[in-house]
This record gives C-alpha cells, structure tokens and sequence, in this order.
C-alpha cells in the first residue's frame, strides 16, 4: 500500500489527493454535500480546540482532519466520522500541551540560567556567557528567537505568532518546533559555559 501521506513545507506531513478524497466520500457520496459537511466539522474542531485553550486551533482543526485522512487510507474503520475525528483531536490536544509544557520549562530553565541584569556581576556573567552561546547561532535563528518572543501573552501573541509562522512561509506548530529546538540549543550552552564561568 502506498504511504496516504507525504512530506509537505516546513516537513509537515500532506495527505494525498487520494486519502483526502477518501475523507470526502465518508462524508457523503455528493461531492457538494460533502465538501459543505468537510468544512462544518473542520469548524467544530477549531471550536472543541480554541475551548480547550490551544493558540492556533485552525492548525489543530486541520491536523485532525490530515490525521483521520491519512488513517481512513490505510483501512480504518470509522462509520462515524465525526466522533472519530474527536478521538484524534483529544490526542492532539494531550500532545500539543504536553509540547507547550515542555517548551515552557525550556525556558524557564534558560531564564534561570542566564541571570538578570540587576547587578554589575550579573550583567558580566550575561556576557561571558549568554551572549557567545547566542553567536553560535545562525543571524537568522536569533532573529526568529527575537521575533517569537517579541509578545509575551494572550491572544495578541497567538496572532503575533501566526503572522511570523505566515511571513516565513511555515505552520504555527513547525515554527514553535524549530523555536523550542533552538531554545534546547540555547539551553545546553548556557549550563555549560555557566559551569565553566562558576
């Protein structure tokens, strides 16, 4: 069988025309029809996701339905799809706050390690050792750090996060994913060079 998904931009996995047309046909055998029901449950799954507090629920949404296309290729059986659908979202919404959880913690921990500025010594120990650590990286890699972190909370951070992922050409979740990597990166070379500046 062959694989009902393939690599997309950004290494988002795309559903083929194929499975996706076989995600239509459970809907309803009227193409119409089944394009209209397609787009009412991508909006109760962005609903279920915004309740559930996730910042970008359209990519869930889309996620979700990818997920169920992608299964239904392979020989699922789902006779109500719906309710399949919202078995796959309540994982994706266990997985992506398990990922922000993660991502919190990161940065957390990189803003233990690298002190603030309050004090003479600890601006010196930024610069012995935050500030080589952030060379390492790439101009374009600080700049995304800069820029994703440029709005600290709420809806207008969703926004200012989903308006970055579109300038560079990517999904909210891949731009996270590359963020919370380099943030790892970030993370590992500051403990090192702070135990070395001890």
């Amino acid at each position: 069988m062959t694989d009902p998904t393939r690599d997309g931009p950004a290494g988002r996995r795309e559903v083929s025309p194929e499975a996706f047309a076989r995600l239509l046909a459970a809907l309803s055998a009227d193409p119409e029809e089944a394009g209209r029901l397609y787009t009412r449950l991508h909006q109760k799954l962005a609903g279920f996701f915004q309740l559930r507090g996730l910042s970008d629920p359209g990519d869930a949404a889309d996620d979700t339905l990818d997920r169920a296309a992608a299964r239904l290729a392979s020989g699922a059986d789902a006779p109500d799809l719906a309710k399949y659908c919202l078995g796959i979202a309540r994982n994706i919404v266990r997985e992506r706050w398990r990922r922000e959880q993660r991502e919190e913690l990161v940065a957390q921990e990189f803003i233990a390690a690298a002190p603030g500025a309050e004090e003479e010594e600890e601006v010196r120990r930024i610069y012995l050792v935050l500030k080589p650590c952030l060379e390492e990286l790439t101009a374009d890699e600080r700049e995304l750090l800069m820029a994703y972190c440029h709005v600290a909370r709420g809806r207008a951070r969703a926004e200012h996060r989903r308006l970055l992922a579109e300038r560079r050409q990517t999904t909210v979740l891949a731009l996270r994913m590359r963020v919370m990597r380099l943030r790892g990166v970030l993370t590992d070379c500051v403990r090192k060079r702070s135990a070395a500046h001890a």
